[in-house]
């Protein structure tokens, strides 16, 4: 029984679409691993060099940033994935042009007026919502690189789009932490106001470098097309939606551990716990930079059969991926937080309450994606709003319960609610499970 089921779980048909995933995807999973590695390096080195306390200023500051830094991208980004890699399969160079030019505009405008708005009033938010007056410098610092945070993460799904899945995944995953890691090492602050300027400065380096891997991979556009903004409209505020609820579902423990939860030491370790738990997903995220622009050719064509054979292939890869990551994490949590700083290893529950969320997000495979490239985005957006919903009450009622420890439970909680919603809808509306590894 147990041959039969590694049997299937390894027997690829020699077909492109398989020989594409898999070679493409070895490309993501390195870049990938590299942008993983980082993510955990910075994190060990921010928590050494500021300690549990000056770290967990930081890593709110970052929270609070990127969670309305999406919304203020109203879907921008997952549009320019879904339009411009159908458009790029057509060599429609001037309407990708025109598509992102019309999704940029959508992006810097809102987020540019929500970093002023939170930098001029960064001193009451940090004493009268988080009771946190040392705050005040991180939030400020990590508001103004919203644009450029919003802006690098646009063009990093355009260039995933066009399949330059190194360019893609450095600009959306590594080059940041790699930045802030290297002025630490260099400059070497002493503190949560210096270490947040130093992240908006790594922003913005991530948003020049990806503007100008952009223009190196695309060719020079003299033909001036519009784009239907109607159309991308309706396809964006329901990106929007899901964006930020899945925001939701990924910050929320962590944001409001950052209002009830007054150990800044406690809000470090639930930050540290989070981020390393997010090590499982880098398969997910690597196979994702390859297969999303994918679902949406191979649904604008028709091709179902194949859509269902690649889904359930990448499923099976990652999970095989992604089980012995999340048992080492298990198993292991004193020793692996431990490298953190010895301030950091009472946070061993946080962590192995996340990782076992972060495996089902995983093991249930590209379903945001599937539902989102295949015309499914009201769908998606239906049940990302119940999961984003489910995630806030769960956070308000376990975290002044149990404290950090409930934000974590919430967290893993929401992430399961999350995917086993997606995971459903895909079955309804494209016929498979992506979960289904014995048969078909």
């Amino acid at each position: 029984m147990k041959l039969s089921i590694f049997k299937n779980i390894f027997q690829y048909p020699k077909i492109t679409s398989t020989k594409e995933l898999i070679s493409h995807s070895l490309v993501a999973l390195v870049i990938r691993t590299i942008g993983a590695g980082a993510a955990f390096v910075m994190s060990i080195v921010v928590s050494r060099y500021l300690g549990a306390e000056g770290a967990g200023y930081l890593f709110l500051g970052i929270t609070v940033s990127t969670l309305i830094a999406t919304l203020g991208r109203v879907g921008a980004d997952l549009s320019v994935l879904k339009y411009i890699s159908i458009y790029s399969s057509k060599n429609e160079w001037p309407m990708i042009a025109a598509i992102l030019k019309v999704l940029l505009e959508w992006t810097y405008i809102p987020t540019l007026i929500l970093s002023i708005f939170i930098c001029c009033l960064s001193q009451p938010i940090a004493t009268q919502i988080f009771h946190k007056p040392a705050f005040q410098w991180p939030l400020f610092w990590t508001s103004l690189s919203m644009p450029f945070f919003a802006g690098y993460n646009v063009y990093g799904m355009a260039l995933q789009a066009i399949k330059k899945v190194i360019f893609s995944v450095s600009g959306l995953r590594v080059l940041t932490p790699i930045f802030l890691i290297l002025f630490f090492l260099i400059l070497k602050p002493e503190n949560a106001n210096t270490s947040s300027f130093y992240y908006f400065l790594a922003t913005v380096l991530n948003f020049i470098i990806c503007i100008y891997w952009w223009k190196k991979s695309t060719p020079t556009i003299s033909e001036k097309i519009v784009a239907d903004t109607s159309t991308l409209w309706n396809t964006s505020k329901e990106f929007w939606i899901v964006a930020a609820m899945q925001q939701l579902v990924l910050w929320s423990g962590q944001f409001v551990a950052g209002i009830f939860v007054h150990d800044p030491a406690q809000i470090a370790q639930l930050a540290v716990a989070r981020n390393t738990a997010s090590l499982i997903t880098f398969i997910l995220q690597a196979v994702n930079n390859v297969s999303a622009p994918r679902f949406a050719t191979m649904a604008e064509a028709g091709n179902m059969n194949e859509l269902k054979s690649y889904a359930k292939k990448s499923t099976r890869l990652m999970t095989i991926v992604a089980l012995p990551i999340t048992l080492l994490l298990c198993i292991f949590p004193k020793f692996i937080l431990s490298l953190f700083g010895n301030d950091f290893e009472d946070g061993i529950y946080f962590l192995i309450i996340i990782s076992i969320g972060q495996f089902i997000n995983v093991s249930t495979g590209s379903v945001a994606y599937l539902l989102s490239m295949c015309g499914h985005e009201k769908q998606l957006r239906n049940s990302r709003i119940v999961s984003g919903i489910a995630s806030i009450i769960l956070a308000l009622i376990l975290t002044p319960l149990l404290g950090a420890l409930g934000s974590a439970i919430s967290t893993a909680a929401a992430l399961i609610i999350s995917n086993l919603m997606a995971l459903y809808l895909v079955k309804k509306h494209l016929g498979f499970s992506t979960m289904s590894m014995l048969g078909k």
